[in-house]
């Protein structure tokens, strides 16, 4: 009996420690930096959306830009798995351009959703950013 007893609690225990185990492996979730690197040979940034596209140059304004896309060590854990928004019409596209070649260092989408504001960095993360954040942005495509 006594026997018995032991089996059962150490086949209880196993059973709970592999549950355990595989919880945390089906829960456990990615968190996401937000990270422009390399922004030392920025010599321009494009802004587009539709048919509208404005190229920043001031450096004043470029630091002003950079300044609110890094904001506060943004993290998150949504994951961006594509070159551009998905079910987004029309994000704001914001390409930081370096003088050296015509490719860009990054490219950056910023967008509308159900009254939010998010930062879209493809293939690292979807992080949400304030409205104040957001217009800080927009008013230099205005």
């Amino acid at each position: 009996m006594k026997r018995k007893i032991l089996i059962i609690a150490i086949v209880a225990l196993v059973l709970g420690g592999v549950f355990y185990i595989v919880k945390k492996m089906l829960t456990a979730e990615n968190l996401y930096t937000f990270n422009i690197s390399k922004t030392d040979g920025l010599k321009s940034i494009l802004l587009s959306k539709g048919t509208v596209q404005k190229k920043i140059t001031d450096l004043q304004e470029i630091e002003d830009i950079i300044y609110v896309l890094d904001g506060d060590g943004r993290t998150t854990k949504k994951e961006s798995i594509n070159d551009y928004p998905v079910g987004i019409k029309e994000p704001i596209k914001v390409e930081l351009k370096s003088d050296n070649k015509k490719d860009s260092i990054a490219v950056i989408y910023i967008y509308e959703d159900n009254s939010l504001y998010y930062l879209e960095q493809p293939y690292n993360g979807i992080y949400q950013m304030s409205g104040d954040e957001y217009n800080g942005i927009v008013k230099y495509l205005r």
